[in-house]
């Protein structure tokens, strides 16, 4: 009876210990990506237009001013967390953007700041797709179709407050629909018809404070509720944009990503991830 005693309590101690182990891998953060090697490209100014919802007008005017940049490409970079099978995993990501049009984001979960998953997500000439890989070569996760090809257009409109701000406004192929003084309806194009998202801004700033919309999830075949929400609003080449992002699935009810912007540059080449 002792030695199964001291048997079970020595394996409970391995277990506590591999456990700890396990979860301060977890708390490392990853080094960053090396800032982009090609810098900002000025591409001249445009006149903010002038028939936009009340709010909508509010929010360029407080991130842009009157005039706003020309943003045909951006590179942005940070780190964040990724839930991932209910843990929390540090990250890190890069991704390559053509305004309204095509994104690419490779990314990286790591433990004590090792990669162990790598992959990326992307949406290019109307496709969404997913790779992923971990484990050391264990785990392969590839996704790719009409469902994936929806969340992806979404999700790329649904970040440009943060990688390219400006096509909110110049990409002639969008228009914003009044809801009331401070929401509005974003509405952009997917594939031969249109898709959208809800906006709301802060009465106070003008900023946004959140994006709402439906996007399909994985394989599901109905559309879940889907929301982002911006904080932490940093000028970055004379624009104000969000620096910390949360993206929610409602029905969970808590974030399952995180990202925390660490760098910007505008207007450079990234016809290596993607072929312009």
């Amino acid at each position: 009876m002792r030695k199964s005693t001291r048997v079970a309590l020595t394996v409970a101690g391995l277990l506590a210990v591999l456990g700890g182990v396990g979860w301060g891998g977890l708390q490392v953060k990853p080094r960053p990506f090396p800032p982009h090697p090609e810098r900002t490209r000025d591409l001249g100014t445009v006149t903010l237009p002038t028939d936009l919802p009340k709010p909508v007008g509010g929010y360029i005017r407080a991130t842009m001013g009157e005039r706003m940049p020309r943003i045909q490409t951006a590179v942005v970079w940070g780190r964040g967390e990724f839930n991932l099978m209910g843990l929390w995993f540090p990250m890190r990501f890069k991704s390559y953007h053509v305004a309204g049009r095509e994104f690419r984001r490779d990314m990286e979960l790591t433990w004590f700041g090792i990669p162990i998953f790598r992959g990326y997500d992307a949406y290019i000439n109307g496709k969404g797709s997913l790779e992923f890989t971990g484990l050391f070569g264990l785990l392969h996760v590839s996704d790719e179709g009409t469902k994936i090809d929806q969340g992806d257009n979404l999700v790329m409109w649904a970040e440009a407050p943060f990688t390219t701000p400006s096509v909110l406004a110049l990409d002639p192929r969008v228009r914003w629909e009044s809801i009331d003084s401070h929401t509005a309806r974003l509405v952009f194009p997917f594939g031969d018809g249109e898709d959208s998202l809800r906006v709301a801004f802060d009465a106070e700033t003008n900023l946004m404070g959140s994006i709402s919309g439906m996007r399909y999830r994985d394989r599901e075949d109905t559309k879940t509720p889907y929301r982002g929400e911006y904080g932490e609003w940093k000028t970055v080449h004379g624009i104000k944009v969000p620096h910390h992002t949360v993206a929610i699935w409602e029905d969970q009810g808590w974030p399952y990503v995180i990202l925390d912007i660490e760098g910007t540059e505008y207007n450079v080449e990234i016809s290596e991830k993607i072929p312009q």
